[in-house]
């Protein structure tokens, strides 16, 4: 009889323990997001399943061109890619992005889209410009709704595609 406790117990230490480790990483270290948009097009697809590092933001800072996911409201979360830093100064021309007055190489975007120009832009300390990579299609640092990102706002940085499978891998 005692024995038989003993593995009862035994098997709930266990599931507890599973279950706090599972939160812990969910909450602290990474989490499976799904996209629920098309502003990250061709870079990321609605309804892709992507893994996102919520410690890259909890040790370091976001960096240029990171994908990231940014709490717009309470209600919403977006993926965007970070384009200006803190400090720097982001200007759009003839659908070209440039940042501290260089034009900026975006292997991401597809070469034929039009957007419109946004006047020179100091991004101040504290704030991030995010854009997303589907640029006539993305509601981001450009509007006025979302406007420039706050640090706080950053939840976690894009690193792998789950799914689909075709396109499991690190994204860019």
């Amino acid at each position: 009889m005692k024995s038989g406790i003993k593995e009862v117990l035994s098997w709930i230490i266990t599931i507890a323990i599973a279950v706090i480790l599972a939160l812990l990483i969910r909450t602290y270290i990474c989490e499976p997001v799904m996209v629920k948009q098309t502003s990250m097009y061709p870079t990321l697809n609605d309804s892709d399943k992507v893994l996102a590092s919520k410690i890259s933001y909890l040790t370091g800072e976001p960096k240029f061109q990171d994908i990231a996911v940014v709490k717009i409201d309470e209600n919403n979360d977006y993926v965007k890619r970070v384009i200006g830093l803190p400090g720097d100064t982001v200007e759009i021309r003839n659908s070209k992005v440039y940042v501290n007055g260089e034009q900026i190489d975006e292997p991401y975007i597809s070469d034929d889209l039009v957007y419109e120009d946004y006047p020179l832009t100091k991004v101040p300390e504290g704030k991030y410009f995010v854009m997303g990579d589907n640029r006539p299609n993305s509601e981001d640092s450009r509007s006025d709704r979302i406007g420039l990102i706050s640090r706080d706002q950053f939840k976690a940085k894009i690193v792998y595609r789950l799914l689909p499978f075709s396109k499991f891998g690190k994204v860019n």
